[in-house]
């Protein structure tokens, strides 16, 4: 029998076992990490019973061999596992909420590993007396963690969806920094076991090896993004290929992480979690809904393979090595455990909060905190990290020894000592039960549903008049039951009641947000948009109720920081695209806020009365209100400047409805057997070409050509050609945000502005003034060279053109006919302020 067919029994042997353990995890309620390092150990076990006492088991004794034969080198372990871990963790993080929550996870990913490193290396060093280099080596190497166990617990007690994302960018991104300091500390020993030239001055310019690892991270993280930037501009073009696609990325992993680190010599764990990130940012707008779904599942499946393999196999030799155990690696255990966690704790309890103060990261109950804390979990990384020292010969072989075997054993802890109690940790700190809100809200849908259930009935007794037996029913009865009563202890305030109903609201938003990405009618990169804001808005409404909800509503409405920096740029440097981008997703944005806003308003209707309440209804449909005028308002402010472009969303919208209608039409024919397979497939091809025509937004036109905004301003009607393009050199077009006060009272009188387009008010002291598109205003300062006298707010997005003093003089003594018509119009409006004034 071949090497060959021993290695196929084995592998189809140890994923039969892996396969059998999902269930039990499932059952036990066990990560199934813990159930696959005791199956890794027990197959190593038994292997070795089964060699040294020479039993013949047929095919199972070969299936044992072939393990024997399939283990994989130490030196391996690294470049063929590590990728898939890394990319398939990068590839399903929520890359928004990820920067939402920046502040905390780099805290846990960065300062929480170099404490950890620190906090470890003390402790072992004095509890084993062990070199404080080779300290620092395990504690890099503990320091990873896996936020499995700990995520599946949030999901499970309805914890903010920010939790899990501290969990999973945490764990995300200290791998790479542990990865990173992993590699520095080990060429630090192997310098220091090797000494040399090159070696010695590793070892005695600590400055430089801290250098050399800065310039391997950023130098990973550039080409992470540069090779993933590089794949989605392939991706799109590979067609309806899923296998071309999940090939191409499984090429990206491995290409980043191994070009990185042996030809460029950065680091190729950055390299990999970089790229993951940049896919998981861009794949989202490149790729079909479904062909996304389909590659997020491939990798789910390369990452459990990876992950099983590596227990396994990893267990399987980690076995052997626990044969030689003795007391003084367990009190060493015990000190890399204390390390660890006192640094953890360290991080979650006093470093967290001071970040909580500066208002850097939202507050994290208390009970959270210890889940975080005691789900520090280690897993696969760890376990590679220790293979790949056990394995490196230039180590000293004591080094080696102590470093794996503390650390599997450390792992061992963690899975077998953290993970199980970690349902218990919950269940003491009170995460398991359902709160007074939770209890009341589950027997009201329970007692709706059985009244509905009821009615049902007796709807389906009257329509066919007949009995069923088994069913206590009374057909004669023409009213519905009377739905229970709340008990009292678990009767829910208005308040409370509209906290529920806020929750759902938002629940359902989100929802209807995927129903129209599934349908084609809202474009990929908007979806991520506004379900993130979805996801921020449950999460508001968790910690402060309507107070929480409505902040950040206002904090939305609010131009962001990205907007700024668009409306800086254009004002200095007159840059248009970024300012264009901007505001072409936030008229996307309101339109389909709009839209289903209408749709929560109708769900509010139907659903929420009978569950919460006829007052809690009108509550939230006041909250619901509320909103769309200022959604409403905010189009209108848009629409003002931008009349055509809202009409141009709304057709591209409807034909996006069209084609997904005319879509299902003629699936519907092809089933029906009216049309046949030839017909079906070039229908679907025209549709194919109408979808790629409307798939880019259309054109915002931010009208800066300022020839054509100046003869729609009615001073400057009557100028020919060359007076306008004279004065199109002199005048800069400038945006102002809705609520903007361009102009205050008391000012320096030093530019004038045209209203090309949007409303403005004039607040002066007795008057108030609204202007249009085509007026003007400050004027009176330029003529008359006094402070201004009143304050002008936008009132929407407006578009002005500014004209200061230096240019308005010396375009005054060019043409006469503008200073006569200008001062025309000052010595009117002077003349109406007064007389407002006096009256």
């Amino acid at each position: 029998m071949t090497d060959t067919i021993y290695a196929v029994l084995a592998i189809a042997m140890v994923l039969t076992v892996v396969s059998l353990l999902v269930p039990m995890a499932e059952r036990f309620r066990l990560p199934h990490t813990v159930l696959l390092a005791i199956a890794g150990m027990s197959l190593g076990f038994f292997g070795a019973w089964l060699v040294s006492a020479n039993v013949k088991l047929g095919a199972l004794g070969d299936a044992f061999v072939g393990l024997d034969k399939l283990e994989v080198g130490t030196d391996v372990f690294l470049p063929l596992f590590l990728p898939p871990l890394l990319f398939t963790a990068g590839l399903t993080i929520d890359v928004r909420r990820l920067f939402d929550e920046v502040s905390a996870v780099l805290l846990l990913a960065v300062v929480a590993v170099l404490v950890c490193i620190a906090c470890v290396a003390g402790v072992v060093r004095l509890a084993t007396g062990m070199d404080f280099v080779v300290c620092l080596l395990l504690g890099a190497v503990v320091s990873t963690t896996d936020p499995a166990a700990v995520i599946g617990i949030f999901r499970d007690v309805g914890a903010p969806k920010r939790l899990s994302i501290l969990a999973e960018g945490e764990s995300l991104l200290n791998d790479a920094v542990a990865i990173a300091a992993f590699g520095l500390f080990t060429s630090i020993l192997v310098s220091q076991a090797s000494p040399g030239p090159v070696s010695a001055g590793i070892a005695a310019d600590p400055t430089g090896a801290i250098g050399t690892f800065l310039r391997e991270f950023v130098g990973g993280l550039l080409f992470g993004f540069l090779m993933a930037r590089g794949a989605m501009l392939m991706l799109p073009r590979l067609g309806d290929s899923d296998a071309a696609i999940a090939s191409v990325t499984v090429s990206l992993s491995y290409l980043s992480f191994i070009l990185a680190d042996s030809y460029l010599h950065i680091s190729g764990v950055v390299s990999v979690v970089m790229a993951a990130l940049t896919v998981a940012a861009y794949g989202p707008t490149h790729l079909h809904p479904q062909q996304w779904a389909t590659l997020r599942k491939t990798w789910a499946q390369l990452e459990f393979w990876a992950n099983c393999l590596i227990f396994v196999l990893a267990s399987m030799v980690a076995a052997n090595v626990l044969m030689s155990m003795s007391w003084l690696d367990a009190w060493g255990v015990v000190a890399v455990a204390i390390g660890a966690f006192v640094a953890r704790a360290l991080v979650v309890f006093v470093m967290l909060p001071a970040l909580e103060k500066v208002r850097l990261v939202q507050p994290v109950n208390v009970r959270y905190k210890t889940i975080l804390v005691w789900g520090g979990l280690r897993g696969a990384v760890t376990i590679v990290l220790a293979m790949v020292v056990f394995g490196n010969d230039a180590l000293p072989e004591s080094t080696r020894e102590f470093v794996a075997l503390l650390a599997v054993l450390f792992v061992l802890f963690t899975l077998f000592v953290n993970a199980p109690t970690l349902g218990l940790g919950m269940h003491l700190l009170g995460l398991d039960k359902l709160s007074r809100l939770e209890l009341a809200l589950r027997d009201r849908v329970l007692a709706l549903s059985r009244a509905n259930v009821d009615r049902r009935l007796r709807q389906i007794i009257r329509q066919h008049n007949a009995r069923v037996e088994g069913i206590d029913v009374d057909p004669s009865s023409a009213g519905g039951e009377e739905i229970e009563a709340v008990p009292p202890d678990l009767a829910l305030d208005l308040a409370e009641r509209v906290k529920v109903g806020l929750i759902t609201l938002c629940t359902r938003e989100k929802e209807l947000y995927l129903d129209l990405f599934e349908q084609q009618t809202l474009s990929r990169r908007m979806v991520a948009v506004l379900a993130a804001r979805a996801d921020r808005l449950i999460d508001a409404v968790r910690d402060n109720g309507v107070a929480g909800y409505e902040k950040w509503l206002l904090q939305i409405s609010r131009p962001d920081r990205g907007f700024r920096v668009a409306l800086w740029l254009h004002r200095r440097l007159g840059w248009q695209k970024m300012l264009t981008e901007r505001l072409a997703d936030r008229f996307e944005i309101l339109m389909v806020s709009q839209s289903v806003l209408a749709e929560l308003a109708a769900f509010n209707t139907e659903s929420i009365a009978d569950l919460l309440g006829a007052d809690a209804e009108a509550e939230l449909a006041s909250v619901i209100e509320g909103r769309q005028q200022a959604v409403d308002s905010a189009l209108r402010a848009l629409s003002l400047q931008y009349s055509g472009y809202a009409e141009s969303i709304s057709a591209r919208q409807l034909e996006r409805a069209a084609i997904r209608f005319e879509a299902v039409e003629y699936a519907r024919r092809l089933r029906e057997g009216i049309i046949g397979r030839e017909v079906y497939d070039d229908l679907i091809h025209q549709l194919g070409e109408r979808r790629s025509a409307i798939a880019d937004r259309p054109p915002l036109d931010l009208g800066l050509e300022l020839a054509k905004m100046i003869e729609r301003v009615p001073i400057f009607a009557s100028l020919d050609h060359d007076a306008v393009v004279e004065v199109s050199k002199r005048l800069r077009a400038v945006v102002a945000l809705p609520g903007e006060k361009f102009i205050r009272i008391g000012g320096p009188s030093d530019s004038m502005y045209f209203i090309a387009a949007g409303e403005v008010t004039v607040k002066g002291a007795g008057f108030e003034v609204t202007l249009k598109e085509g007026d003007f205003v400050g004027e009176m300062g330029l003529v008359s060279d006094r402070p201004r006298s009143a304050d002008v707010i936008a009132d929407g997005y407006c578009h002005l053109l500014v004209l200061y003093r230096k240019d308005f003089r010396a375009l005054l003594d060019k043409r006469p006919s503008v200073r006569s018509e200008i001062e025309t119009v000052a010595a009117r409006r002077v003349a109406e302020n007064e007389g407002k004034a006096a009256s």
